[in-house]
């Protein structure tokens, strides 16, 4: 990208904070939402393999950036060239292997420079190295990070099989709950319930990354195949004349099972 052409962009973007109604009215927190949409394109894009619909799916994630960094400066915090100048610093400083003298021969020493530098610029020395990870991030994404945080101080699995046996243990636990009986479901059962499930499913997690698998990746992919299957379901319906609920929960697993096979 030339620099006049994100000159430009930032010229465009102080334009339309000026003389756009809509611009005008937003603000840091109501284009949150907006913001998240965009990083979830971009993610579509790479999947599609689509490089065209990935530049412009960028340019939108770079027009949030610098419409962020315009409301900044008219409140006179900080302007894109500050965002520009802190993060190419902060790329400088953690990278002392590339930029500096000191040298790494394995990712494992880099990653605990990494948290060390980390620590020390946000001032938490002797804090959690998970204190950084966004509570906002998705809980699938959440969990695969915090794991592997403490996987780099050596806090992780030997082998996927250790992992896989937590899965089985959660199961147990969580089968063990739904054996009281329903007059004993109390609210306190309920919470624990809760919580087994949630272990289950930080367990999976666990599993997914031993398995260098991606646990958003691997559910969008089981989720996308059971909305493929399901359309059968319904595209049979259609052609029988009736709601999907008439057909019967029966005839609804023979089909399923008729797609299945047809897709191996």
């Amino acid at each position: 990208m030339k620099m006049k052409d994100f000159d430009r962009l930032v010229k465009v973007i102080a334009t339309l904070r000026k003389k756009c109604p809509w611009d005008k009215e937003q603000t840091h927190e109501t284009l949150k939402p907006y913001m998240v949409e965009e990083v979830y394109e971009a993610i579509e894009a790479i999947d599609s393999g689509d490089r065209q619909k990935l530049c412009e799916e960028l340019g939108d994630m770079l027009l949030h950036i610098v419409m962020h960094a315009e409301m900044a400066r008219e409140e006179k915090a900080f302007d894109i060239n500050d965002v520009a100048k802190m993060i190419a610093d902060k790329m400088v400083r953690r990278h002392p292997h590339v930029f500096g003298e000191k040298k790494a021969k394995k990712l494992s020493e880099i990653w605990e420079r990494w948290e060390e530098i980390k620590k020390t610029e946000a001032g938490k020395t002797g804090k959690s190295i998970l204190d950084s990870v966004p509570r906002s991030l998705p809980a699938l994404y959440r969990a695969d990070k915090v794991q592997r945080r403490a996987a780099r101080v050596g806090f992780d699995w030997d082998k996927v099989a250790g992992a896989l046996g937590k899965v089985r243990e959660e199961t147990e636990e969580i089968q063990e709950v739904l054996n009281t009986k329903k007059g004993k479901r109390s609210r306190a059962t309920r919470a624990r319930l809760k919580e087994e499930l949630g272990d289950l499913l930080f367990a999976v997690v666990n599993v997914t990354r031993k398995a260098e698998i991606d646990a958003e990746e691997a559910l969008q992919a089981a989720t996308s195949k059971f909305a493929r299957r399901f359309g059968e379901i319904e595209k049979r319906a259609a052609e029988k004349g009736v709601k999907v609920k008439e057909l019967g929960l029966k005839y609804m697993d023979r089909v399923w099972e008729e797609v299945k096979k047809n897709e191996r």
